[in-house]
């Protein structure tokens, strides 16, 4: 075999499993009972607010905590008990944490000097590695004579080229501007596939971990709120904390109950009603998203088949590709989302209205 054929990953990936793990920094209680499997190649996110336990179940993976109980298993093999070093693993830290006396070449062969391969092989695998990444050209330079963006490719060419089992990634692409943290997610995911690397990317940007994983774990408050595909938490959340989370959403809070054989949902001031499939009962909150609503004038025609709710503009705010409405309605607020078309006239803040929501775009959460 020889070296790219080995560096673009020929099935070394494992999967990683954790089981029961608990984990406590005092009397603060970080993580509770998480359980998870991570599929061999795949793209998995840890994803959550700061504070909530992803980072620190991160480094658990990699070895820099321990848990009071619990197992982690890396392919078959638990891993529980064993040094960082001897576990297959490659991290990215959020600050990158190269060599600034080095070069590029010497920042990214490190790791292999130290396993002491023969130079000739260091040499290739360093090759291939920048190569990669686009970095071959800039071997020479130090990191300080580097953009963000490329030093964020030489911490990932010194972890790959290592050829870990399972590629760990702290927050990798906090430290970029916007416009290059779009770009290099991008190449961040294109590589990840190239490799057919297992990845752990740890973010509380939504919509990185949307545009990168294939699949999402929550975490709040060390507990594991919903595991899926972006499309499957986004469109079924499991509760309040993942619908608000996961984007922009209309959070109303009432009951349910049976009126003439159907079931409705009815807020607490009653000036919202929407019918819902099932026959739940008792309290519930309804979520729906403010691209899934249909704003007019109040005179305008009716929508049939949609449930009719009537409110005035609060608030407007031009984004750029749309017009994003605060609606009251009753004691609520709602948001709705409409696109925008050049040279069109935003509704006047005031403006009574109409607003249409089709029952099939509604989540019910129950109590």
């Amino acid at each position: 075999m020889n070296h790219s054929q080995s560096l673009e990953g020929t099935g070394a990936a494992r999967g990683v499993r954790l089981e029961d793990i608990d984990l406590s920094f005092g009397k603060t209680h970080v993580l509770k009972g998480v359980n998870l499997e991570i599929e061999s190649g795949e793209f998995f996110a840890f994803l959550g607010p700061s504070g909530c336990g992803k980072t620190t179940l991160l480094r658990l993976i990699a070895g820099f905590e321990s848990a009071q109980s619990g197992r982690v298993i890396i392919g078959e093999q638990e891993v529980s008990h064993l040094p960082p070093w001897r576990r297959g693993l490659g991290m990215v830290f959020q600050s990158y944490a190269l060599w600034p006396h080095m070069t590029v070449r010497k920042n990214v062969a490190f790791g292999l000097e130290e396993r002491r391969l023969p130079r000739r092989e260091i040499n290739a695998k360093v090759d291939q590695a920048l190569d990669l990444v686009g970095l071959l050209e800039l071997a020479e330079r130090r990191p300080n004579q580097l953009s963000g963006g490329q030093q964020q490719r030489v911490a990932l060419a010194r972890t790959i080229v290592i050829e870990p089992k399972v590629l760990l990634l702290d927050e990798p692409l906090s430290n970029l501007d916007a416009k290059l943290r779009v770009q290099m997610r991008l190449e961040l995911r294109q590589l990840q596939r190239k490799l057919s690397l297992t990845t752990i990317f740890v973010t509380h940007d939504q919509e990185e971990a949307n545009t990168t994983s294939d699949r999402i774990a929550v975490i709040n408050d060390g507990i594991v709120q919903q595991i899926g595909s972006p499309v499957e938490l986004y469109d079924n959340p499991a509760n309040l904390f993942v619908a608000k989370f996961l984007g922009v959403a209309n959070v109303i809070e009432g009951a349910l109950a049976e009126e003439d054989g159907k079931v409705y949902f009815r807020s607490s001031d009653g000036t919202v009603m929407v019918p819902i499939n099932g026959e739940s009962s008792g309290s519930a909150s309804i979520v729906f998203r403010p691209q899934n609503l249909t704003i007019r004038r109040r005179e305008e025609a009716l929508i049939n088949g949609a449930t009719r709710l009537e409110g005035s503009v609060d608030h407007k705010e031009f984004l750029g590709s749309i017009i994003r409405y605060r609606v009251k309605i009753g004691q609520h607020f709602v948001l709705v989302d409409k696109a925008h078309q050049r040279g069109a006239q935003a509704l006047p803040e005031g403006t009574p209205v109409s607003v249409y929501l089709n029952q099939e775009q509604v989540i019910k959460l129950v109590e």
